[in-house]
Order: C-alpha cells, then structure tokens, then sequence
C-alpha cells in the first residue's frame, strides 16, 4: 500500500495535500473535515495586516474628535490589533486541542511591521508552523525591481530572526530575479517556500460602470508556473517547496511532487467539491505510486526536477521546440 507521509517545512504529514489558508480554515468543525478526509495539514485563514489597518483608521474617522492626537490614534491601532490577535489565539488554541495534523498560522504583510512579533504567541498557542504570506503590488515607477527584492529579503531576515518555529513563505512570482530571490531566502533560512500567491483579480462591471472582482477561485488550467519553478529550483534549494494554485486533482499533485515539490497547498477544488476533494486527490496519488510500483513519497519526488532532466527541459526551448 502507498505510503503517502512526506515532510514539510521540518513537520511530519500523513499526507503531502495541505489545506491553504482560506474560508474552510476558519471554523474549528470544518477543519476537523478536512483532516477526517486525509488533510496533512491546515493553514489558517492568514490575519490581513491591510484589512486591520483599515477597519482601525475607520474606527478612528469614527471617534475622530475624541482621538485627535496621533498618540490616540495608536494606542487605538493597538487595540484593534490586539482585538484580533485574541481572536486568532482563540481559534489555533482551540483547533490545536481538537486536530492531530499540524496546524499552520498564517499572516498577509503588505510591509515590515510589528506583526512578525506576534509569532511568539501564536507558538504558546500552539502554531506548529508560521506562514507568511508576503505578496506587494508596486504601482510607485519610483520603485525599482531591485528595491522590491531587497524588500522581501529584508523582510525575511527579520522573521527568521525573530520566528524560531518552522517557517515558510508564500510569495509572488514577479521578481527581476526570482531565482535570486529564491537563492537568497534559502540562505537566510526559511524552512519553505510556497510557489506561488494567487492575485487579487480586478475586473469591471459593463453594466453598472463599476469595478467588480474577478475570480476567487483557480482553475484546473492554473498550475504550469508553480511546476515551472519547482522543477527549477527544487534541487537547488534545501528549504522545501510547496505547490499553490490551480491543484485540483491528485493528477497534478504527482505532477508538482515528480517537480520536487514536498507538498501541495489545494483550496479552490474544496472550496467547489466540499471536503472529499482531499480523500479523492490522495486515492489518485495512492493509483499512480502502485501503478508506478512506488511505495513511498520520496521515490518518486524530484524525479523529473531540472537536475534530472536534462537541465533545460524546464525552460524557453520547450517553447521553442512546440512552433518550431
């Protein structure tokens, strides 16, 4: 029988499908779902530094003539912060006491910030692993793609110094040098990478002449970047590497895995088909390994990464070849 244990980010899953950050891991009762249905983990829905920042300035244009000093107008940021963190604290503590998988808490930053000294008390809470979801969208032409790879550099510095638990990052694909970027994070010591962050989508209303979002959720079509850069960077990195977006069936989870991926984040095919999704992407994962004759994840687990395959069958030449 298949043995589908992997490890990630220094934690042992019974299961190389982890549940990303999301809707379904909020309620303690739907992610005791997930792990029923052979879930190797659980990212929490992320804390969004923006949208806190944002519901404390509105709070404050609220109260605003009784907080006018801007000594006010943090200790008010504080409270609201803090408002959360209690929340979020509950919320680990209680899916630790209920879940045997491990539990990942997750941030959104936008910017440096005091969030990444949270860390500690989401640790005491019980947090097995820390996942910072690090995605800025610079419109300001004044910033250079150099300074953005210094920002996230930067950033990561800072959090590994203060974060002693495991750590991972989920980011972006839109660096001058992703994989410089990537290189570097590996030095500084992030435990794993996330590939990658699926955008906010913009769209626009005809009808109503109005802005509008697009989709929320990925499609089946969307995992060929995040297999492109696991394939090239998985045999040169030692922190492991996690597939995001577009996995929606145990067909690509394989695919990422033979890239060198370690692990999977899935949340829109769950999101659509409920928890079974999870079930039925292990069953097709447990098909391939007995029909390939591997009974482990490792065997099979970046075998076709840039390493082992030729060294540039990853990259522009396969396009090449294709309208050639």
């Amino acid at each position: 029988m298949a043995d589908l244990t992997t490890k990630y980010m220094g934690l042992e899953l019974k299961s190389p499908v982890i549940v990303g950050s999301g809707p379904l891991t909020i309620k303690v009762s739907d992610m005791i779902k997930l792990e029923e249905n052979g879930a190797g983990a659980v990212v929490l829905k992320s804390i969004f530094e923006e949208q806190i920042d944002k519901e404390t300035d509105k709070g404050f244009e609220e109260f605003d003539e009784y907080l006018t000093h801007t000594e006010s107008h943090e200790y008010f940021q504080s409270l609201t912060k803090d408002y959360h963190i209690e929340k979020y604290l509950d919320m680990l503590s209680d899916a630790k006491k209920n879940l045997s998988i491990p539990i990942i808490a997750s941030i959104n930053c936008r910017k440096m910030s005091s969030w990444i000294e949270y860390a500690d008390k989401f640790i005491q809470a019980g947090a097995d692993g820390i996942e910072l979801n690090y995605f800025p969208i610079t419109s300001d032409w004044r910033v250079t793609g150099e300074e953005m790879d210094k920002r996230i550099l930067s950033f990561a510095r800072e959090a590994r110094r203060k974060i002693s638990c495991p750590l991972s990052m989920k980011i972006g694909s839109r660096y001058s040098s992703l994989s410089n970027v990537i290189h570097m994070l590996d030095e500084i010591g992030i435990d794993a990478l996330v590939l990658f962050n699926r955008p906010f989508r913009p769209d626009v209303d005809l009808k109503n002449l109005t802005t509008s979002v697009g989709s929320v959720i990925s499609g089946p079509d969307e995992y060929a970047e995040a297999l492109r850069w696991t394939a090239l960077m998985s045999g040169e990195v030692e922190m492991d590497i996690a597939g995001n977006t577009g996995i929606h069936d145990g067909k690509t989870a394989v695919k990422l895995i033979l890239a060198g991926a370690s692990a999977v984040e899935v949340l829109s095919v769950v999101m659509r088909d409920g928890a079974g999704a999870i079930k039925k992407i292990n069953d097709e994962i447990s098909t391939f390994m007995d029909e390939k004759k591997f009974s482990s994840i490792s065997e099979f687990k970046g075998m076709l990464a840039q390493e082992e395959n030729g060294g540039d069958a990853w990259e522009r030449v396969q396009f090449l070849r294709t309208i050639g």
